[in-house]
């Protein structure tokens, strides 16, 4: 067995060798396949007429096109805007934040803090919410959350439970808080 299975493994062996090139294959890159390309192109390039020194010392003419109508796109434009502007000055509410500085039941301390409200910021609108017993103080009309942490940290000091909330919000308010 050993002895067939070498004679097989020799026959085969002299198979690939004589099938083998006896010229070695140089393997080709890229760039050695486009740095050998050479091909005249000279027949198919556009000729142009070269410039007389006169010619090239003109310059070219800009002509204008006026249509009929020079000023039809800018009304159209303007009549969009206009309908845009009317459509913006239509909404009245947006998201935006309130500071809830007081909750409790009691209608007097509720009040107190839209005095201190009144008298400490001017700028922002109080508004007292009642849902049956609670009373809520919130105030400020402020389209960033940045903007009523500004004045949270002012009202904190005299109500130190003072909250930032989300809510709809005035638009027209919220442009007179500074």
């Amino acid at each position: 067995m050993n002895l067939k299975f070498f004679a097989f493994l020799l026959v085969s062996a002299s198979v690939f060798v004589g099938c083998a090139s006896s010229k070695p294959v140089r393997p080709t890159t890229t760039a050695d396949a486009y740095s050998n390309y050479d091909e005249d192109l000279s027949a198919v390039r556009p000729k142009y007429k070269e410039p007389t020194p006169a010619e090239a010392a003109k310059k070219p003419e800009v002509k204008r096109v006026l249509s009929d109508q020079p000023l039809h796109v800018n009304r159209k434009l303007d009549a969009v805007v206009d309908t845009i502007a009317s459509k913006n000055r239509a909404i009245r509410f947006a998201s935006g934040y309130r500071i809830q500085i007081y909750v409790g039941n009691i209608r007097k301390e509720a009040d107190d803090a839209r005095l201190f409200s009144y008298q400490n910021f001017p700028e922002l609108n109080p508004y007292l919410v009642y849902n049956q017993p609670t009373y809520r103080v919130r105030i400020g009309d402020f389209m960033t959350r940045l903007e009523a942490e500004r004045y949270l940290q002012q009202v904190r000091g005299r109500y130190e439970s003072a909250v930032i909330l989300a809510e709809k919000i005035d638009l027209k308010k919220s442009l007179l808080v500074k």
